[in-house]
């Protein structure tokens, strides 16, 4: 008796592998940003307060430097569908809500899962500042003396 023939993904291991579903593995298309100059929509004044409030504090958010024209028509479309949540109490709105702020990147988990990081100060360069120590113990071995400048 034969085996059944197996697909082509199978044949070539795609699908497979662990490497396949490991995300450090995925192949990332790049392209330039072009989120200079977009503007930034404001808060709609018809909006609920508590909606206002999200949006508002989704613009000052660290991660919205990353925010595409898109993201941001996204952001606009979820605040509508707060506010007609809060307005509704319907439940199958506020589950496209959540789903869209995860997409949003909104919460510290939903940062984590897209490998997102903000940080509180300047990034520093370890690497050089051990460099430069380095040089400066070797001048002290080999008898050089510091220059002043």
């Amino acid at each position: 008796m034969s085996l059944p023939a197996k697909k082509p993904e199978e044949r070539l291991g795609h699908g497979t592998s662990p490497e396949y579903h490991d995300p450090r593995y995925m192949v990332t298309t790049k392209a330039h940003r072009n989120n200079k100059g977009i503007p930034i929509p404001d808060a709609s004044e018809r909006w609920h307060v508590t909606v206002r409030s999200w949006f508002n504090a989704l613009k000052l958010s660290g991660h919205s430097v990353f925010f595409e024209a898109s993201d941001w028509a996204t952001a606009v479309a979820a605040a509508e569908m707060y506010d007609r949540f809060l307005r509704t109490d319907n439940a199958s709105i506020l589950a496209q809500f959540v789903r869209l702020t995860e997409r949003l990147g909104c919460t510290e988990a939903d940062r984590k899962r897209a490998r997102i990081e903000l940080t509180n100060t300047e990034v520093r360069d370890t690497d050089k500042e051990r460099a430069a120590e380095a040089v400066v113990s070797w001048r002290g071995h080999l008898g050089m003396v510091r220059d002043a400048g």
